[in-house]
Parts: structure tokens; C-alpha cells; sequence
């Protein structure tokens, strides 16, 4: 038996003894102690221990967490944690290019598969916390390979006492017949007693046996063989003696990742402060930024700044934060908290944020320099200050009546309340008013079938409604849906139909100027009548109509755009069929459509993009051009989203994507307008819908009318 002294890692002040035992003709190198030391570097040197018990006083899911068999076998095997048809294009890049396998986002996408709720569970049960990933490979073990790696021969991995590994099988043990074995607990504590456990790596042996009965330790072997593609093998790869099995086969393909116990949940671990290596490393260093992260994190729960319902200015920590949120020169800020608590270190004086902004004040004033002058960085402080001062004015004057152009528009009405009973059914729903239009000025319209019941109480009450088309020759080959020839009212400024979504009224514009002509399309309908996608309820008998038709219904639209004054759209919905060039049928497609187009759902800025699109065109030839826009409240008739929707639901995302988009639109264009005809009929009238349950009554149309001339005509 030979003795000498050895040098470990995780044994840094004192080198050990090594002792070559030589049993029958098998050489052991053992190391007793080694196992003391590594716990030593590891829980104490390296605060395993003081994470382990931070992240189990931080657990908070401690009601969700049961014992299982893994908290005392400290293995386990976990099925089908990766479909098999994705272990296959797994290996099969390993093959191609292993670097790819090593891309974050491929672990990002895998994470939530094998962390699944059963793997969850026994993860939070063995550690007692939360855990997170430290570390990741993949590897390929072949039957052929000329230097067995250390993990060929009995062992235990150095690192903290509460890890686990998780071994994904790629390929099943029938396809490759190698596997890992593992010694019980029991066993292993006697092996790591004796000493032999946690020595030179390069010494390990494969063959304990006589060891074993020299130190009277009866083994309990155990593996698992019912392994398939997908499956993974658990286990403390510290706690327990593991030996890997050559594969007898065919290479085996694996997925090796290494867990520690975590005060967070792996998600936000893995995002925010410990991304996983994907190599295998060390343990140093680790626990350590958990705890760091845990400390600062407790430390800012702890500096709570407490504001009293006075709203007054009780101590330094609320002082400090209103100083930083005035400045954004931390550097200032300091020096100014600094100046006012040395000057009243109890508050005693500046106990309000109106004293605090007066006091402000006067010091920029005492800085003036002889010559009148202020600093560039005072200035810039002077100026954070007096937006400070008027950004808080304004949000305390939000929900103060005074000064608001109608009182009662700023609380939703209440028909109980005590002191100002009022029904949502009395409102019209508007503060200002912008007086555009008079009965002189020329006014047209486009949009949904709302939009031309508009068209029709417009010009029966008399207004100066332009129309440049009508279709007022029976013989003319051309029908448009919903008015005879001779009609006293028409349905549009011209005859471009019905417009549901805003690509349309881009086309009307691209159409009419020359900027982007379509297609000359026509379809034909069951009843023989052929239609143009892009002027939906505009029929024509033969091609011939429609070819007489083309030209002079541009040239129509263009003289109605480059004349009205004021304009009015509906915006009707944000589903779309758009063609392979990229134009869009102004409403639903035909059974002989669907082979040229696609179905859309348009965003809120596409929808900006093409009403913007319409308007600046228009803008260019007509100067004196304003928009009023409108959000139709006739619902959907049908969605394309019935997969995954109700047209309810669908039709409620619509209405509130074109309203987010119609009020974007406004703010960015001072001649545009928004009428709110959708609030008006689906918040203050009691019964606007028609017996369809769909379409809006007469009378509610008049009442959207009065609502337009009370915000948009002039009055004496």
C-alpha cells in the first residue's frame, strides 16, 4: 500500500492523502476525506448551503409540494418528455451541424416540454424550492470509440449536494444498448467513507467488486432498460455512485442538462439572471449570483417609500424619490436632496410638493449669475422643473370639473346617484365642437351599408350632398344594388359601392388619380349579373356595361373627391380578402373567387396606413379636403376567424382596432375629424337595432345626423 499526498480543487489549503490499495490484481486509489472537503468547497465556500436554505424559505408553491419516490431513491425515470419525431431531426442535425444544437432558442423551445407538470413536481419535491437549468450538451456515445471517457468507470460528480440531472434519450435502449447504472445510497455513502468516490478522475476503476467485499459493502445495482426515444433518466449525480454503459449496438444520442435549487422559478432564472451554458461547467459561482440577486432584490422590497394620504412630505426616502422624478440628473438630484435635508433634516419646512417646487425655484433664481445668467445645465434642470410643475397641475386638474367644456361628460352617467342622476340614454357622446360645414359646403360620403343610410337623411334633410354619378339610364346595362333610376336620393357621391375595409378607400383613391389602377375583374353571380370586386353592389349585365362604365365612373369619382369639402367614411371592419397583387375585394368573395384571393386580418397601424393613404392622395388635388371618420356599429355579417372565434368576439376585435385606429388618425391630421356614430348606437340610444338584430333603424340613423350637425355644422 502506497501513500502520497494529492492536491485537489475543491482542497485548497492542504494537500490529502492518496492510498494505492492493491486488491487481488485491482488497483484502488482512494482518498479519505475527500468527500468532507468537497462538501466543505462546495456548501460552505461556495454558500450552497445558504442558497438551499434561501430558496426553500423563499418557496412559495410549498402547498403544491408532495413527497415522491425520488426523495428517497434519488432517481427516477421520466417518459415521453420529447416527442420522438423531434428526437429524429435532433440527431439528425448533430449530424449536420452540432454547433446549431447550441443555439439558445432551441433550448428556449425544449425547456417547456421537459420541464412538464410531473417533472415540475418532482423537481420542487426533491429540492424543496424552485430550481433552475445551470447547464447543457448534447452528446453521442459510440461502441467503437478508442478512449473511454471517466464516466465509463464508478463515480460520483463533484458540486453541490441538491443537484439533479435530467439524461433525454434521443434513441431508445433497444437501438443502442447503453445505459447508465446506478449504486443505491446506501452503498454509495460507504464508497465515499472509504474514500474512493470523490479521487482522481483518471483513476477511477470499473470493477468495485472486490472493493466492495473488502469494506463489506453489499451493493444494490439498478438501471433502467425500458428507455425509448424521448425518455429521460433523473438523478443527484452526487448522491449516487453511477457508472455509464458502454452501447453495445449503435451510438446513443442524449441530451445532458444539469439542475441546481433556485430561490426563483426557472423561467425567470433562465431570462433574467443565470442563462444556461451550453457546455457542461463548474458549480463555482453560481449560488453566489442567486444570492446576490436574491439580497438586492429583498433589500428593494425593504426600502418601501411610504406616501401619506395628506399627500405631505413626511421622510427623506419620499423627498429623494420626488426629487428624482423632477430631475433626471441623478448627480443633481443628489446634491439638491442633500442641500434640503442638511437645511430641514426632519421636513419640518418642506413638508409639501408645492413648498418643495417654491424652494426649487428660488435656488435656480439665486443662481442667476451677475450678468443674468443661468447655467446650460442649470437651464436644463430649470426646464425639467417647469414641465414638472405644469405635467402635475394638469393631472391633478384631470378629474376636477372646472374648466371642462361639458361637466357632465367626464363621469359615466349614473341614473342612481344621490346628487347628479343622469341616463347614458340622454348623452351625446362628444365635448367639442368643430364647426366645418354650413349648407353651402359640398358634402359626400363612402364606407358600409351605415355610411349611405347617412347619405340618405343627409340629402332628404336638404344638405349640400354632392353626387357626380347616378344611374339614371335604364339601359344603361349597370344595376346598383338598392336604387331604381330616378331615385330622388342617391347612395353615394358616385357609384363606387359599398366599402367594408380601409385597403378599399385607398384603392377608391389610387383608382381614381391613375396612382395604382387594378385589374379589370368581373365575376359572375348565380343570378347571370357580373360583378367588379372592387365596387361591391354594382352589377352589370354584360362586360360590355362594365367596359362603357370603367372609364367614366374614374373619371366621376375623381371629379366627387377633387370637389367635396367635407367627406364622411364608416370604417366598417378589419378582415379582409386581398388578391395576390395585393388589392382587396371590397367585401366577402364569391364562390368563383376564392381561387385568386387570400383571407387578411388587418392591424391597427395597416388600417392607419391605408385611411393615411386615401386622405393624403385626395390632400394633394384637393386642398380644402376634410375627413370626418366613423366607425360603423352594423356588426360583422360573418368572420374567418370561426376557427378559433365567435363573430362576436371577432366582431368586437374589429370595432376596436379601426376605433384605436380612427383615433391615431385624428391626432396626427388636423383636417381630420372623428364622428362618434358607434358610441352613439351601441351606448346611448335604448333600441337602436332593426328586427335583424344587425342594422340600425331609421331613427337611429336620424339621431346619428343630429349628433354629426350638433359637433360639425356652424351655427349664427
Amino acid at each position: 500500500m502506497k501513500v502520497r499526498k494529492v492536491k485537489f480543487h475543491f482542497q485548497d489549503k492542504y494537500p490529502m492523502d492518496e492510498i494505492e490499495k492493491k486488491i487481488d490484481d485491482q488497483v484502488y486509489y482512494l482518498v479519505p476525506g475527500a468527500d468532507q472537503a468537497s462538501h466543505y468547497y462546495y456548501q460552505k465556500k461556495h454558500s450552497y448551503d445558504e442558497l438551499d436554505n434561501v430558496s426553500q424559505q423563499m418557496f412559495t408553491r410549498k402547498n403544491e409540494n408532495h413527497k415522491t419516490d425520488i426523495n428517497d431513491k434519488h432517481h427516477a425515470h421520466l417518459k415521453h418528455l420529447i416527442p420522438q419525431e423531434l428526437c429524429e431531426i435532433l440527431i439528425k442535425q448533430a449530424q449536420t451541424d452540432k454547433s446549431a444544437l447550441a443555439h439558445p432558442e432551441l433550448m428556449n423551445k425544449l425547456l417547456p416540454l421537459i420541464l412538464n407538470e410531473e417533472t415540475d413536481k418532482l423537481f420542487c419535491s426533491y429540492f424543496e424550492s424552485e430550481y433552475s437549468l445551470l447547464c447543457y450538451n448534447f452528446c453521442e456515445s459510440d461502441p467503437n470509440e478508442e478512449t473511454p471517457p471517466y464516466s465509463n468507470s464508478w463515480h460520483c460528480d463533484g458540486g453541490p449536494e441538491k443537484m439533479l440531472k435530467i439524461l433525454v434519450y434521443l434513441n431508445g435502449y433497444d437501438e443502442h444498448h447503453g445505459n447508465t447504472k446506478f449504486m443505491d445510497i446506501k452503498a454509495t455513502n460507504k464508497l465515499k467513507k472509504a474514500g474512493f468516490i470523490f479521487g482522481d478522475i483518471t483513476k477511477r476503476a470499473q470493477d468495485i467488486h472486490p472493493l466492495c467485499l473488502r469494506e463489506n459493502i453489499t451493493p444494490e445495482i439498478s438501471m433502467y432498460e425500458n428507455i425509448d426515444a424521448g425518455d429521460g433518466l433523473l438523478f443527484n449525480q452526487n448522491k449516487l455512485a453511477h457508472i455509464r454503459k458502454k452501447p453495445e449496438k449503435a451510438p446513443r444520442h442524449m441530451l445532458q442538462m444539469c439542475f441546481i435549487q433556485s430561490p426563483f422559478h426557472w423561467r425567470f432564472t433562465h431570462d433574467k439572471i443565470l442563462p444556461p451554458k451550453s457546455h457542461l461547467i463548474g458549480f463555482e459561482g453560481a449560488a453566489e449570483i442567486l444570492l446576490s440577486h436574491t439580497n438586492r432584490q429583498l433589500n428593494d422590497n425593504e426600502a418601501v417609500v411610504m406616501f401619506p394620504a395628506s399627500g405631505n412630505i413626511t421622510s427623506q426616502p419620499q423627498l429623494k424619490l420626488l426629487l428624482n422624478n423632477i430631475f433626471s440628473d441623478s448627480h443633481f438630484s443628489g446634491e439638491m436632496f442633500k442641500r434640503l435635508t442638511e437645511l430641514d433634516p426632519n421636513l419640518a419646512q418642506i413638508n409639501s410638493v408645492n413648498i418643495l417646487l417654491d424652494i426649487l425655484k428660488s435656488s435656480f433664481k439665486d443662481s442667476i449669475n451677475w450678468q443674468g445668467e443661468l447655467g446650460i445645465e442649470n437651464i436644463q434642470n430649470l426646464t425639467q422643473l417647469a414641465n414638472y410643475e405644469t405635467e402635475l397641475v394638469d393631472s391633478i386638474n384631470r378629474y376636477i370639473i372646472k374648466n371642462k367644456p361639458i361637466p357632465e361628460a367626464m363621469s359615466w352617467p349614473n341614473p342612481t346617484s344621490d346628487t347628479a342622476p343622469s341616463s347614458k340614454y340622454q348623452q351625446q357622446p362628444f365635448v367639442l365642437k368643430h364647426p366645418i360645414f354650413d349648407a353651402n359646403t359640398k358634402i359626400g360620403s363612402a364606407g358600409s351599408c351605415f355610411a349611405f343610410e347617412i347619405a340618405r337623411i343627409l340629402q332628404k334633410q336638404g344638405f349640400n350632398y354632392l353626387v357626380t354619378e347616378r344611374n339614371d339610364d335604364p339601359n344603361s346595362g349597370i344595376i346598383i344594388d338598392g336604387y331604381t333610376p330616378g331615385d330622388k336620393y342617391a347612395r353615394f357621391s358616385a357609384n363606387y359601392g359599398i366599402l367594408f375595409n380601409t385597403p378599399s378607400f385607398k384603392q377608391l383613391a389610387e383608382r381614381a388619380f391613375a396612382v395604382k389602377p387594378t385589374k379589370k375583374l368581373l365575376f359572375q353571380q348565380s343570378d347571370g349579373h357580373w360583378l367588379d370586386p372592387y365596387r361591391e353592389n354594382v352589377m352589370f349585365c354584360d362586360h360590355q356595361a362594365y367596359l362603357n362604365d370603367y372609364q367614366r365612373h374614374l373619371d366621376a369619382t375623381r371629379n366627387a373627391l377633387e370637389q367635396v369639402e367635407v367627406f364622411i367614411i364608416t370604417l366598417g371592419l378589419n378582415e379582409c380578402w386581398q388578391f395576390r397583387d395585393g388589392s382587396v375585394m371590397s367585401r366577402n368573395p364569391r364562390f368563383n373567387t376564392y381561387p385568386l384571393v387570400t383571407h387578411k386580418t388587418l392591424t391597427v397601424q395597416e388600417n392607419i396606413d391605408n385611411i393615411q393613404a386615401f386622405y393624403d392622395i385626395i390632400k394633394q388635388h384637393n386642398p380644402d379636403f376634410k375627413l370626418i371618420i366613423s366607425v360603423s356599429p352594423i356588426p360583422f355579417m360573418v368572420t374567418g376567424h370561426a376557427k378559433e372565434k365567435h363573430v362576436i368576439s371577432a366582431n368586437c376585435h374589429s370595432k376596436a382596432v379601426l376605433r384605436v385606429a380612427a383615433e391615431q388618425l385624428v391626432h396626427n391630421n388636423s383636417d381630420m375629424y372623428y364622428l362618434p356614430s358607434y358610441e352613439m348606437v351601441t351606448e346611448c340610444l335604448k333600441e337602436p337595432w332593426a328586427e335583424d338584430q344587425r342594422h340600425v333603424t331609421k331613427e337611429t340613423v336620424e339621431q346619428v345626423v343630429k349628433l354629426f350637425r350638433s359637433i360639425f355644422e356652424k351655427t349664427d
